[in-house]
């Protein structure tokens, strides 16, 4: 559907506080399947059925697989997926070489994959990370890239698309290379690009490395649509005034020393902590200026992390009241819709997980939305 700019921002805010997911639409074409491997709370997944459901088309899910059992069990809530759609592997241990034999382990994976045209994949981050500073570019989760590959081999979807953050091509054990080399070895067109999710529609500035694999042609980036400008209070205004009701709405318990901190921030009109509000260790010889920041109202906010409930791992001090993100406030800032299913999680730290390392579903449903268009998938 062809919209300007202020519909967009409305069908997308619309979408952002959706209490159930919006319903099919009748499709144009044959429905499009989808695995997704380690699919997290299933973030790129929901993106994509809705980025089809805006083309026309009805997508839905042959497969999730991950690790984190509470993940799972949010996006099986989310999906109404049964105990067939989601597989809890290792898939290290599970999948074999690109071009091995298939092994009796992967069977599961062809048997709930056979016919999926799409295959997504946001392999773990932690190896590529800036912020790993003991096994950063140099870490065997790197190699988890050859998943990718050899699923691709086992399944032939039309299209593969992996998110990893910026610093993946800097990893010294040739991940991405190897797995793009591998992908083109399959009779892929691969096409790689930094994209900020801010210009997608995300409100946060969170620069993520795209790959898109497609059969005949590549992709063409720079047809996406651009939605800049989505601020903080695009995506929580709402939200204001029922922090404390449910765990999912409850911001985490300070310190004593970061709820002076908080204070000080307040009582000045400060975004920025000065250096002697700081700790000892932070005050000098730094480049994370916005550790202990808060978020500032009409702009958007930095790459939100599994950190956000506490104001030492980043600018996460809510603009308009002195305590950190809520998990609910952190999920919008990730482009995770309200329909997206918490309910079972039973610690804040399941609730981090899940949030912080969620691909924005902004992202899939652009991508999903030019693969139509471009006759891609």
């Amino acid at each position: 559907m062809a919209v300007d700019v202020a519909q967009s921002h409305e069908l997308d805010l619309s979408f952002l506080r959706a209490k159930r997911q919006p319903p099919a639409v009748p499709s144009v074409g044959s429905e499009i399947g989808i695995v997704d491997l380690f699919s997290g709370c299933g973030g790129m997944t929901v993106g994509a059925i809705e980025g089809a459901r805006r083309a026309g088309r009805v997508a839905s899910l042959r497969l999730a697989v991950d690790i984190f059992t509470p993940a799972l069990e949010a996006l099986q809530l989310t999906l109404g997926a049964d105990d067939d759609r989601v597989a809890r592997l290792d898939l290290a241990s599970v999948v074999g070489g690109v071009a091995e034999a298939v092994r009796p382990s992967e069977r599961r994976l062809l048997k709930a994959g056979e016919g999926a045209r799409l295959l997504m994949a946001g392999p773990p981050c932690q190896g590529h990370s800036a912020l790993n500073n003991h096994t950063r570019h140099d870490d065997t989760r790197n190699d988890l890239y050859l998943v990718v590959a050899r699923v691709a081999r086992l399944l032939k979807p039309a299209a593969v698309i992996v998110e990893n953050v910026r610093g993946v091509g800097r990893d010294r054990r040739s991940a991405l290379a190897n797995c793009t080399a591998a992908l083109q070895e399959l009779d892929y067109t691969v096409t790689h690009k930094l994209i900020d999710l801010h210009s997608l529609g995300v409100p946060q500035t969170r620069v993520r490395h795209v790959l898109v694999a497609t059969r005949a042609r590549g992709f063409e980036f720079e047809e996406l649509r651009s939605h800049v400008g989505r601020s903080v209070a695009w995506a929580i205004e709402d939200l204001q005034g029922i922090d404390g009701m449910t765990l999912f709405d409850t911001a985490s318990v300070p310190s004593e020393e970061n709820e002076r901190r908080m204070a000080w921030l307040f009582a000045h009109d400060a975004d920025d902590l000065p250096n002697e509000e700081r700790p000892v260790c932070h005050r000098s010889d730094h480049s994370y200026r916005s550790m202990y920041g808060r978020l500032r109202w009409d702009e958007p906010a930095q790459t939100i992390t599994t950190g956000f409930s506490s104001m030492g791992q980043g600018r996460f001090v809510h603009p308009r009241s002195p305590r950190t993100l809520t998990p609910h406030e952190a999920a919008r800032l990730q482009f995770l819709p309200d329909f997206m299913e918490f309910s079972l999680a039973e610690h804040r730290s399941e609730l981090a997980t899940m949030i912080g390392n969620a691909a924005p579903p902004a992202l899939t449903m652009s991508l999903v939305e030019g693969l139509l268009k471009q006759e891609l998938l």
